[in-house]
Formats: C-alpha cells, sequence, structure tokens
C-alpha cells in the first residue's frame, strides 16, 4: 500500500510541484458547482485545457463500475468536474472537486489517467492521493489557480509550527497530509490567508476561450 500511495506522489510532485494529501477535502456536505469552469481554457504555454461536468464526460461509466450507490453518491459525484489535457503526446484526466473556506474556493485535484496515442495507460497514478489549488477568479473568463505549496507546508510541520496529521519518509523525501477533510479545512481556515502557503507553489492562470 506505501509503494502504491508513494507512486501516486512521486507523479503528483512532477506534474504540480505542490503538496499532497490522502483525504480529500471535498465531501457531500461542502461541494459547490460553479457553471464558469466549464469550457475550453488555455495556460501561458498554449495548452489547451477542457473543464466539463462529470456526468458529461466518459467519466459518468464509472457509475456502472461502482456497483450498488446512494441518492447520496450520485449527488456528489455528478458536482465533480473533469478536466483533461494532453501533453508530449500523453493525455491527462483528472477529477477536480470545489469547495468554499470562509470567503476563498478550493479545488481538490485528483489524478485519473495518463494514457499514450493507443489508450494505454501510461503511469500508475495513485489515486489514493490527490492535491489542492486556491481558485481566484480574474473575471468570468480568466482564472488564477495557486497550488500550495508542498516544501513550505513541510517545513512549518517538522518544525511544529503548524499541526496537522502526516507521514514523511526522509529516506525517498516524500510527505503526505493524511489528515481528515474537516481537519483539512480548519488547516486553511487558519492558514488560507497566509500567501507564503502558496508563494513557492505553481501559480497558473487560465484563460477561457471564445
Amino acid at each position: 500500500m506505501r509503494r502504491y500511495i508513494l507512486s501516486g506522489v512521486l507523479i503528483l510532485f512532477s506534474l504540480s510541484s505542490c503538496l499532497t494529501i490522502i483525504q480529500s477535502l471535498v465531501t457531500p456536505d461542502n461541494i459547490l458547482t460553479d457553471e464558469h469552469l466549464e469550457g475550453q481554457w488555455t495556460d501561458p504555454d498554449s495548452r489547451s485545457i477542457h473543464v466539463q461536468r462529470f456526468m458529461k464526460t466518459k467519466a459518468k461509466d464509472l457509475f456502472a463500475e461502482m456497483g450498488h450507490y446512494t441518492a447520496e453518491d450520485s449527488i456528489f459525484y455528478t458536482k465533480f468536474y473533469v478536466i483533461t489535457y494532453r501533453e508530449k503526446n500523453l493525455n491527462y484526466l483528472w477529477f477536480a472537486g470545489m469547495v468554499k473556506i470562509k470567503d476563498q474556493l478550493y479545488l481538490n485535484l485528483v489524478p485519473e489517467e495518463c494514457l499514450d496515442n493507443n489508450g494505454n495507460e501510461v503511469y500508475k497514478l495513485g489515486k489514493e492521493t490527490s492535491t489542492i489549488a486556491k481558485l481566484e477568479w480574474k473575471n468570468n473568463n480568466s482564472l488564477i489557480l495557486h497550488f500550495l505549496d508542498g516544501d513550505y507546508i513541510k517545513q512549518i510541520i517538522l518544525n511544529g509550527n503548524a499541526r496537522i496529521k502526516h507521514e514523511y519518509d526522509p529516506l525517498f523525501g516524500t510527505f503526505v497530509i493524511t489528515s481528515s477533510s474537516d481537519e483539512l479545512t480548519q488547516f486553511l481556515e487558519k492558514y488560507g490567508d497566509n500567501e507564503n502557503l502558496f508563494k513557492g507553489g505553481n501559480t497558473i492562470i487560465l484563460t477561457q476561450k471564445n
């Protein structure tokens, strides 16, 4: 299990250089939607990024694989977004759930697929792991994703300046947050206004295509 989680952590670091979490920030009680998120977006590297609601994509077939699920499960999953983009001849698919904590919006981003041109899986993404980015709207057609700085958060936690459940493996240099959704929410309520949490993380500006 630890090795499988480790593979997911390494992929998340390589894709976004950010904080990695085990428990989801998003729950059926706090997940939100915003119609402005849907559509085609471009980043500063001219990558085309497609954002769709869960039920408008092939991801809806996951319901058939799940077997029995409750009405609450159905409502919960249909509020997720599916993010797809192509980079270096690889096709990526991520799930994203949105929450509001205090007056700030966050996306919980989960890697689902990385496929080659023949539809074969390239990486085992370790779907137990995910990451968090703060969402800042510039206007209706432009947004900024501020990814949490994993190195900074790791430092303040290991130094005892912040308390949150985690696992640290100094041999591989991996650090993951294992706290529950409630504990993650409390952490962001307390520290979300601290710019240092995001200063060293990736910042991605997305502009929606007309």
